[in-house]
């Protein structure tokens, strides 16, 4: 085929893309979704950044690895773009990124375009197949760039035989990848609503039937005759896909392979004579198995009594995500998580989403949380903490390695009580003011909520506290004075251990003085004062009365002065005192008892 003719293919592609093909595998029924789907689910959203993408080891391997969480999230009955991270879910991500650049940079860049296209319009989002990403790039011309066409090589022109095969390769023979590059193109092309009939679509079927092993199954490419459990699954998917009889010879072979490679544990290794089984293999096979109308709980597919599921089942770790395989090396926690949650959802590629579209909450909940918010001690700084939570329905449960309590930003976890469904924790004297008390918890897959409430220590001239519940009581403060209550403080107070607080100056007048001072005259009547020489004349002239009262109160000012400060200091013990609100023997706060002393008060 021509590349001239590649534009009336595109036009094609587009209008049947606009509605999906008829070709697609109904979703299974529902019903509730198994708690390995919801904890795994939990586990996907753990790893989702702030870029809307997923991460495994780290920010770099999110452009490879958001395709396969997408693939993982449609699977299970939910829509990615609802699946928002800081504002951004993982369709508008891989818009944000130069797919050009992304794919380039990959060991096989058709397989990524093809793995994009996947995704895209599994979550329905078909028109990105044409335009996506930052700048804009027609995925499916991507792709179709790394199509073999014997028209383009001279020497092998009129061998219709390998026409039609795709690979990473632009030049010679293009044999690298051949096999795996192919099946992961036939999926795009049908995903993307190219009809089973159409020549580019027949072309590439015929290839990759012919790629076929002897003993069934497929390599990675045709110059190496090893075939292997993960090429023979995708081969038989991209096939029946493309139109491929199920019941014909070429798949029944597939599956006929598949079938020896089972293991004893009901899992699948990567060859033949693999002796392990691992999860990705497993979740290939499982797909090729609904591929052929079949279900991995038939007899056919049951070893002792296990069937492939049971073994993915054996792999799930407490953080909701699937582990590689018993015995084997640690891999890529997101390629085995992703590829275990698509199996589990029943559908081989290409699949959509379809309706209901579900949801699921996966962050943990606090449903208790004393003392509340705004709450104000008033009789005692000893102040009880009681957090009550729980993980979402079906998550992954509470990690108590995980709680963690700070008050006033200082970490007192280890000073509490904490369960997986609850945290205790008494504060003792605390000081004066407002505090902060925050709690977090998480589950095992290490999505957190985290709650601050802010409270007051004060000091109330009842004696009591008008509210109920927690050490010392809380009552909320009016908001206008006149109440009988002395007024909580409006500024904060956290005073320094060992410190001697500076006192703060009281004025000597009530402001400054303008005018001139009166004083009485002789009839009562206020007369300018005199100055102070006329008042030095006056007294040496014995005018005046009470010269000799003067002199007596003169000479009492530094007894009434040693009184009057003898009598501060005992105030202001008392009401250092009532402000902690403690209860004295016999009854009553310290505040209570003096203002039984002092006269005007009640």
């Amino acid at each position: 085929m021509s590349k001239t003719s590649r534009p009336a293919i595109l036009l094609a592609l587009v209008l049947s893309g606009l509605v999906l093909a008829g070709t697609v595998a109904p979703a299974p029924a529902l019903g509730a979704r198994s708690p390995a789907v919801l904890t795994a689910l939990d586990f996907l959203h753990s790893r989702q950044a702030s870029t809307g993408g997923f991460i495994d080891l780290g920010p770099s391997d999110s452009a490879n690895t958001t395709p396969w969480a997408i693939l993982a999230i449609v699977a299970s009955h939910e829509n990615p773009a609802a699946w928002s991270k800081s504002g951004k879910n993982p369709i508008a991500y891989l818009n944000s990124l130069n797919l050009a650049q992304v794919a380039s940079a990959s060991m096989n860049p058709p397989a990524y375009y093809a793995k994009t296209i996947l995704a895209v319009t599994a979550a329905r989002k078909v028109m990105m197949v044409y335009s996506a990403g930052t700048p804009p790039v027609s995925l499916l011309g991507k792709l179709l760039d790394y199509r073999y066409d014997v028209e383009d090589d001279p020497a092998t022109e009129g061998n219709e035989d390998i026409d039609g095969h795709f690979s990473p390769a632009t030049a010679g023979s293009r044999t690298l990848l051949d096999v795996s590059t192919t099946s992961w193109a036939l999926l795009a092309l049908v995903a993307s609503g190219q009809p089973q009939n159409d020549d580019v679509v027949a072309e590439s079927r015929r290839w990759l039937a012919a790629a076929q092993n002897a003993d069934g199954g497929w390599s990675l490419q045709t110059t190496v005759n090893t075939s292997s459990v993960d090429q023979t699954a995708a081969a038989i998917q991209a096939l029946v896909a493309a139109g491929a009889d199920r019941e014909g010879a070429v798949v029944q072979r597939g599956i006929g392979y598949l079938q020896a490679a089972q293991r004893p544990n009901g899992g699948f290794g990567e060859y033949l004579a693999s002796t392990l089984s691992n999860c990705e293999s497993t979740a290939w096979a499982i797909q090729a198995i609904y591929a052929a109308k079949q279900r991995p709980s038939d007899a056919a597919w049951l070893k002792s009594g296990r069937s492939p599921i049971d073994y993915l089942l054996t792999l799930r770790q407490a953080n909701g995500s699937f582990a590689h395989g018993k015995g084997l090396p640690r891999w890529s926690a997101m390629t085995s998580t992703t590829q275990a949650t698509i199996a589990l959802g029943g559908r081989p590629f290409p699949f959509y989403l379809t309706k209901p579209i579900l949801t699921s909450g996966f962050l943990p909940k606090i449903t208790s949380f004393r003392p509340g918010s705004g709450a104000v001690f008033a009789s005692s700084n000893d102040v009880s903490v009681l957090v009550e939570y729980a993980d979402n329905s079906g998550g992954t449960g509470i990690a108590k390695r995980a709680v963690r309590v700070k008050v006033d930003g200082v970490n007192k976890t280890s000073k509490a009580k904490v369960s997986d469904s609850k945290l205790s924790l008494l504060l003792v004297d605390l000081s004066y003011g407002q505090h902060t008390i925050e709690v977090r918890v998480a589950d095992q897959a290490g999505n957190s909520r985290t709650q601050t409430h802010t409270i007051t220590v004060s000091y109330s001239s009842g004696g009591g506290s008008s509210g109920g519940g927690g050490s010392g009581g809380i009552y909320y403060p009016p908001s206008t004075p006149g109440d009988g209550r002395t007024p909580t403080p409006t500024t904060t107070l956290y005073p320094t251990p060992g410190a001697t607080p500076t006192p703060t100056p009281v004025p000597t007048d009530d402001g400054t003085v303008s005018g001139t001072p009166l004083t009485p005259g002789p009839s009562g009547s206020p007369v300018p004062s005199a100055s102070p020489s006329a008042a030095a004349a006056a007294s040496e002239d014995g005018g005046g009365s009470g010269s000799g009262l003067g002199g007596i109160l003169l000479a009492m000012l530094p007894i009434g002065a040693a009184l009057s400060y003898w009598l501060h200091r005992r105030q202001a013990a008392a009401l250092s005192n009532a402000g902690r609100g403690k209860i004295l023997a016999g009854g009553g706060t310290p505040w209570q008892r003096l203002k039984g002393r002092l006269p005007g008060t009640s």
